[in-house]
């Protein structure tokens, strides 16, 4: 079994911005965003700072690239949802349903106005960079949420909210209010039948 401290060497090994990973695997394994030279998240981070530690259990590629990094899949992305959140007055964001409704899974996986969504991409582009790690056994990536827990207690990323591990996170109260602001909004837009755009 790999060691915590050798993921987490692979990871940082890795670790550049989206457009310079010319090969990015479509393997399971985990995943870690940190804040690029000069960029800042507030209080929730500066250049180097590991911000997020996510699970890829089909592809990393798709994990990665195809949501994280989409104008249309903020629903499934809490990194998104989270960036959004924070950056919410820059990116000029207004909170919306996932799908127009306010059953709670929809409201809690908000999205944001196209425009926003646009803005969040060229942002996490041009300030993330993100590193992998292949899980190399059977055994790993049958116990990759157990691997996975251990990656974030080892390295606090300050965007974590999981359920395992949120009370590692010192950042995680401010980061809830945020993020409970948008879901205020977002049910208050279904309520008024404001219209996504």
């Amino acid at each position: 079994m790999t060691t915590i401290k050798k993921i987490t060497s692979s990871i940082k090994a890795n670790m550049q911005s989206v457009s310079q990973h010319k090969v990015y695997p479509n393997t399971p394994g985990l995943y870690a965003f940190s804040l690029a030279k000069g960029a800042s998240l507030k209080k929730f981070g500066d250049s180097g700072r590991i911000i997020y530690v996510g699970k890829a259990e089909d592809s990393l590629k798709k994990r990665d690239f195809d949501t994280h990094f989409n104008d249309k899949r903020t629903g499934s992305s809490t990194l998104r949802r989270s960036i959004g959140a924070i950056l919410k007055i820059k990116l000029k964001a207004i909170a919306f349903s996932r799908n127009g409704t306010v059953v709670k899974p929809n409201i809690d996986n908000y999205k944001f106005n196209t425009k926003a969504e646009q803005k969040l991409s060229q942002w996490m582009k041009d300030n993330l960079l993100i590193g992998y790690w292949e899980y190399n056994t059977a055994a790993e990536k049958e116990t990759l949420r157990d691997i996975e827990e251990q990656l974030i207690i080892a390295l606090k990323p300050t965007l974590d909210l999981d359920k395992r591990t949120v009370k590692y996170n010192k950042h995680a109260p401010a980061l809830k209010i945020l993020r409970q602001a948008c879901k205020d909004e977002a049910t208050q837009n279904v309520i008024d039948k404001t219209v996504y755009y």
